[in-house]
């Protein structure tokens, strides 16, 4: 694993709450690569009797929560330079993930990102394809507790990326969860997790693979009961359909023969076993070769490398531009002005000036809907895009910059995020409007004011610039009226 130009001797902390398990891995940046130092990884299931509308149940909650306990306790023990904390399906799903989240970050003091499925896959990928060659197109499976992902790349690129909804402790609550195993309960599972499958089948054999390589936990403790413990060898259909006979034939979880296996882990093999058939089966796969790495060194990797991570934000909205056919003059022109409002009102941090670019170069996305209520329907898109590099936090932030980047402030209030707080949301905002209301309709002529912020005050000077500019006045007047919603007051002369 590679980290160009990162200065040697840092230490890295990552830890992946995922729906089964949760895994901290320490690292050390040094001589231009990863160093694993130390790894922890236990089985909490927390997506477990979630209810039906996925909301954690509260035993899960703690269970994950002493989990972190003991994590903070490694981690107090030992020097880290930095860390981060990323979330999967369970807490992506669970409508009540701010309570587990408040008690995370009381325990490690920092916060929990919640990814996308296809952001968990791209950095699945990014931890695969950094620690061993992949020079033909191939395929990466990882069958967590709650979702299921499923790239096809070469090299260090990405190509396809799926995650779907099934795992081994949702359809092991689903199919299994008396701890009965029978030919038609695991029938059904397959045929359901293959029913899955039939979204991205044809796309998938379409862009071809010539190997394909499995991750993490379910896929480890199959492919070691077929091997005999030798985690080298590649695994078959025909070993899994044979696998898959010996379970049924036990008809009971706590009748596994499988000694080595933890009891939470035998709990879920048969779900996760019907998870793996479906996959060779629907995607015509010949043999799989596992890999020790997955999401957590992904996560270290972009750690290691933060250009890295940087480099794929800035690729992801240099998409979307070309995509959506922006104007990216324009847009610079409003970053230009929108920046240089921000650092004269001295209004925030400049880590956070990035998004003032992100969300410059993306306000006009809505126009491929329509230009009334662009900015109503740039939130829409930008919700439900698929944005790789963005946790959802980030995704909720700047999809509210372009929601509110002008019009009406009624019903304006910034989200709750562990990302910055509402002032300074609002910090990024303020800078935003103005510029884009200074260039409407490409007014790129008008000399920039000077901003002073005092208070909840903000006063522009023009100059000379604002005399014979009747529009321009009639607009900040108008925006002033919208700044008062806020209870922000604008000055110009």
């Amino acid at each position: 694993m590679t980290a160009k130009d990162t200065p040697q001797g840092r230490i890295l902390a990552a830890i992946d709450l995922g729906s089964n398990s949760f895994h901290l891995g320490i690292a050390r940046v040094l001589d231009g690569s990863i160093q694993p130092m130390h790894r922890m990884k236990q089985r909490v299931q927390l997506a477990e009797e979630a209810d039906e509308a996925g909301n954690l149940h509260p035993a899960a909650i703690e269970r994950g929560v002493e989990c972190l306990r003991q994590f903070s306790q490694r981690l107090n023990e030992m020097r880290f330079d930095e860390i981060r904390i990323v979330a999967t399906y369970a807490l992506r799903q669970a409508p009540n993930r701010r309570e587990f989240i408040r008690q995370a970050r009381q325990i490690l003091d920092h916060p929990v990102e919640v990814i996308s499925g296809r952001e968990e896959a791209r950095l699945i990928y990014v931890g695969v394809s950094q620690n061993q060659s992949l020079p033909f197109p191939t395929l990466v499976i990882d069958i967590g507790g709650g979702s299921t992902e499923l790239i096809i790349g070469q090299g260090h690129e990405p190509r396809q990326m799926e995650s779907l909804n099934m795992g081994c402790v949702s359809y092991q609550s689903r199919y299994f969860s008396d701890g009965k195993i029978s030919p038609k309960r695991m029938r059904k599972a397959i045929l359901a997790a293959e029913q899955q499958l039939e979204k991205l089948q044809q796309r998938y054999l379409r862009q071809g693979f010539h190997a394909t390589v499995g991750c993490s936990g379910t896929i480890k403790a199959i492919a070691s009961i077929v091997n005999d413990g030798d985690l080298s060898l590649p695994v078959t259909l025909k070993q899994l359909e044979k696998l898959a006979k010996e379970v049924v034939e036990c008809e009971q979880v706590e009748q596994l023969p499988f000694e080595h296996l933890a009891d939470l882990r035998r709990k879920v093999l048969p779900s996760g076993l019907a998870i793996l058939i479906a996959c060779f089966r629907q995607l015509e796969i010949d043999q799989l070769e596992f890999s020790e790495h997955a999401l957590r060194e992904g996560v270290l990797s972009e750690m290691a490398d933060e250009v890295l991570h940087q480099d794929v934000q800035k690729r992801t909205i240099g998409l979307l531009q070309k995509r959506y056919q922006l104007d990216r003059l324009h847009s610079e022109r409003i970053f230009a002005s929108a920046s240089q409002l921000y650092h004269q009102g001295q209004l925030g941090p400049k880590t956070h000036l990035s998004w003032l670019g992100f969300a410059s170069a993306l306000h006009e996305i809505g126009l491929q809907i329509n230009y009334r209520g662009i900015h109503r329907h740039g939130e829409y898109i930008l919700t439900n895009t698929n944005l790789p590099g963005f946790t959802l936090e980030e995704q909720q932030l700047l999809a509210f910059l372009v929601r509110w980047h002008r019009k009406k402030l009624t019903g304006c209030e910034p989200p709750k995020l562990q990302l910055m707080d509402g002032e300074a949301i609002l910090a990024l905002l303020l800078p935003l409007r103005l510029a884009v209301l200074m260039h409407l309709g490409r007014r790129h002529h008008i000399p920039l004011p000077k901003l002073q912020v005092k208070k909840r005050t903000l006063r522009l000077n023009f100059g000379d610039n604002l005399r014979e500019d009747d529009l321009l006045a009639t607009d900040l007047e108008l925006e002033s009226q919208h700044l008062a919603e806020l209870g922000w007051q604008l000055e110009w002369h």
